[in-house]
C-alpha cells in the first residue's frame, strides 16, 4: 500500500491469515478498515474488501470434509439441520405447539458488504434476545429463523425483535408461522422461506 501497488492479491491472504487465525469476518473487516485508516487511504475500495472476504471464506470453508449442520459466518444453524429439528417435533407429536418466527429487513440489500454487515448483526441479534435452547437457523442471505415453543415468554421475545435495529438502522419484518398440520407441508413451508 505504501508503495501504491495493487493490494487485492495481499487482502485475500490477509482475510486467509485473520480467518485461520480464528477471527470472525465482522472484526477482521475491522482490521481492514483499520489499517487504511492508518495510512490515511480512507475506507477500504470494494475489490479490497471482496477479496478479503474471498480470502476469508475460502480459509473457513476449507476444512469441509466434514459437514457443518451450523453456518461458519453467523453460527446459526443451517437449513438442513432445521428441517431435521421440525422433523424431531412431528414425531414427538409436539410441532402444534410452536412456532417459526421468521425475521429480515423490511427492503432488500444491495450491496454485498451492507448484506454481510446485516446479516451478521441480525444474527447476533437473534441470538441476544432467544436465549433459552430455541433454533436459531439461516435461511438466506438476510433471513432467519427461530424454531420455539409458543409459551407465555414469546410475545415478549416478539416485542423485543420488533423493536430491535441491525446494520445500518434497518428495521425488521417479523412474521410468526404455525407449523402445518403435516410434516409434508412444513417442509412445503420451509422451502418457500429459503
Amino acid at each position: 500500500m505504501l508503495r501504491g501497488h495493487d493490494v487485492t492479491r495481499a487482502c485475500g491472504s490477509l482475510g486467509d491469515a485473520r480467518a485461520r487465525a480464528g477471527v470472525g469476518i465482522a472484526e477482521g473487516l475491522t482490521d481492514l478498515a483499520a489499517l487504511y485508516a492508518v495510512l490515511g487511504r480512507g475506507d477500504p475500495p470494494f475489490e479490497a474488501l471482496r477479496s478479503f472476504a474471498a480470502g476469508w471464506t475460502e480459509a473457513t470453508f476449507a476444512p469441509m470434509a466434514e459437514l457443518r449442520c451450523e453456518d461458519p459466518l453467523t453460527k446459526l444453524v443451517t437449513l438442513a439441520y432445521l428441517r431435521t429439528r421440525v422433523a424431531e417435533l412431528y414425531r414427538g407429536s409436539v410441532a402444534a405447539r410452536h412456532r417459526l418466527v421468521v425475521a429480515e429487513p423490511y427492503h432488500a440489500i444491495g450491496e454485498l458488504a451492507e448484506r454481510l454487515a446485516a446479516t451478521l448483526s441480525l444474527a447476533e441479534l437473534v441470538r441476544d434476545i432467544f436465549r433459552g435452547g430455541e433454533t436459531l437457523a439461516l435461511l438466506g442471505a438476510v433471513r432467519v429463523a427461530v424454531l420455539t415453543p409458543a409459551g407465555r415468554t414469546l410475545p415478549v421475545r416478539l416485542a423485543e425483535l420488533r423493536s430491535g435495529r441491525i446494520a445500518y438502522g434497518r428495521r425488521l419484518r417479523v412474521r410468526v408461522l404455525r407449523l402445518p398440520e403435516g410434516y409434508d407441508e412444513a417442509l412445503h413451508l420451509l422451502r418457500s422461506l429459503r
